[in-house]
């Protein structure tokens, strides 16, 4: 993660200073006092400095263009480590971002950008960026630039391929280590990357916590798939910022220009679309553009349009299933199931848009609406009927579901102990202490807790012992696969170890008699599933209680 040391300095500033000669990047050497050392014309032009700057100091020259701009330049220059400067010219209110780099402890590399430029030097920027490991790389308007000016080689064979990286977990990173580490990762990656792209590719920051990657006139698939590869295994080594631990993974999209095939004002828009398919469908690998992604992104598209309105539009309805007891098949409480009727769609499955609503941030207040719902139309049944209301891992992020619980029980007038809210162990998963800490404060309302689909990750034994769940839930892919001897053995250490600790146990997805009689036999408490009762409006709980 150090510095590359600077070496034949006097030789790299000239080659650089060439290579760089015709870019509207502004590209300048000075040392540690500011004096400058040598420029580019682009760097004289952004700035308004004169022809003739050589030996001058650079806090005396930009006085005219920026009042503030001396003061805010001699502490960059000061400093060890790479400042970015946003000025506005008072000569032409022209808007320039300008990035000191501290290459060792005599000499500053100065970048100028002005933020309406759209002509580049890809080598000046890829010499700057391959020696100095905390660098600003080219940005959007750069490598569109490059994009459009793309020639294949003199074979016409090659190609240009885009690898648009998106940093996984990334926002945590922001959220539990804070901004700045989230930025010194930013940082650490775009190392990475440098470390292992050819000479001849070009590296962006895209946007956000997204790079790309173009490899000019390669063979492809076959290069940006390998790059893919090494770059997926490069980011999920630890990262360490500020002494503690980071790890990310990286999906990646891949879109391919051919010479006479496509348009590259579509390549980005490609690679995007196959990001965003590796991203929702297999986190953490890459995913090569095809035809079928348009489709599948309009339908996306549709979805959370859809979605953000539907609540509003009640397309919303609540379904409940019944839970009963083994001993006498009594019923003892309901689970309530969302159902989304989409207009022109017919019924969209939970699978499909509980996803995106936790993703887009509807889940907040679609889980309101469940659970005001739910409470009041559980009023309506025996109170010794329990109903029970699943809640996403996203609800307890803003740190209000217990109000939220409170609010729903004092509207509805229910009971604070018919109310089961059902949670899985990717929760806990997240964030235990401030989970445990908020499930504590809902229990302490009255309130139950149960862990849904137990055994299907991977902590669920350390999550028991950490709080006091009233129920497990045996996930219904055991009960499914009951002819196996796995899972037989599986679902009876489940029950023993819910009667050892005193916890309920309850079977999912109970469909035969069969397997109604194995968990009866076993110990099994409570089951739901078809064998009993398929989810029903709610204007039919009454007929099926009696």
């Amino acid at each position: 993660m150090g510095e590359h040391k600077i070496n034949n300095r006097q030789s790299q500033h000239s080659a650089m200073y060439f290579t760089a000669i015709d870019s509207s990047c502004g590209l300048a050497w000075v040392d540690a006092a500011g004096k400058i050392i040598s420029a580019n014309p682009a760097f004289l032009n952004l700035l308004a400095l004169p022809p003739d700057v050589a030996d001058k100091t650079l806090f005396d020259l930009i006085a005219p263009l920026n009042v503030s701009a001396p003061d805010l330049l001699r502490q960059a220059v000061a400093g060890q480590h790479t400042e970015t400067i946003k000025l506005t010219s008072t000569i032409d209110n022209k808007t320039l971002h300008v990035h000191v780099i501290a290459c060792n402890q005599e000499q500053r590399l100065i970048i100028v950008e002005s933020l309406s430029s759209s002509n580049f030097s890809q080598s000046g920027i890829n010499h700057q960026a391959q020696n100095h490991s905390a660098v600003p790389l080219a940005d959007r308007g750069m490598l569109s630039e490059c994009i459009a000016n793309w020639k294949p080689d003199e074979s016409g064979a090659a190609s240009l391929a885009m690898i648009m990286i998106g940093l996984d977990r990334f926002k945590k990173i922001n959220e539990t280590l804070g901004h700045d580490a989230g930025d010194q990762l930013l940082k650490f990656a775009a190392q990475r990357l440098l470390r292992i792209v050819r000479s001849d590719d070009f590296v962006a920051h895209f946007a956000g916590d997204q790079f790309v990657v173009l490899q000019i006139n390669q063979n492809q698939p076959v290069a940006a798939t390998a790059m893919a590869e090494r770059i997926i295994g490069l980011l999920k080594r630890p990262f360490l910022i500020n002494g503690q631990q980071a790890n990310i993974s990286a999906s990646i999209g891949l879109a391919i220009l051919h010479q006479n095939t496509g348009s590259s004002g579509d390549l980005i828009k490609h690679a995007e679309l196959a990001l965003y398919d590796a991203k929702h469908n297999a986190r953490g690998s890459y995913r090569l553009y095809e035809q079928s992604l348009h489709k599948n992104a309009g339908e996306q598209h549709d979805l959370e349009v859809g979605l953000r309105r539907a609540l509003f539009l009640q397309e919303f309805t609540l379904f409940y299933q019944a839970q009963v007891r083994m001993q006498d098949r009594k019923i003892v409480g309901f689970e309530a199931l969302i159902r989304w009727e989409k207009p022109g769609a017919g019924i969209i499955s939970p699978v499909r848009f509980i996803p995106l609503a936790e993703e887009t941030g509807e889940i907040h207040e679609i889980g309101k609406w469940v659970l005001q719902t739910a409470c009041r139309e559980a009023t309506a049944w025996p109170e010794d009927i329990k109903i029970a209301v699943n809640v996403s891992p996203v609800q307890f992020e803003n740190g209000n579901l217990k109000q939220i619980v409170q609010a729903a029980l004092s509207a509805s007038g229910l009971t604070p102990q018919r109310l089961e809210l059902e949670i899985t162990e990717g929760l806990l998963i997240k964030n235990v202490a401030n989970a445990l800490e908020q499930l504590r404060e809902i229990q302490a309302l009255g309130v139950s807790v149960a862990m849904d689909d137990f055994g299907t990750g991977y902590s669920s034994l350390n999550y028991l012992s950490s709080f006091p769940f009233s129920k497990i839930k045996i996930d219904q892919s055991f009960v499914h696969r009951m002819q196996i001897d796995k899972s037989r053995t599986l679902i009876k250490a489940v029950i023993t170890l819910g009667s050892a600790l005193g916890i309920k146990t309850l079977a999912e997805g109970v469909e035969t008699e069969e397997q109604f009689e194995y968990l009866a036999h076993n110990g099994c408490m409570e089951i739901q599933g078809y064998l009993i009762s398929k989810p029903v409006p709610a204007e039919q709980i009454k007929a099926l209680i009696s």
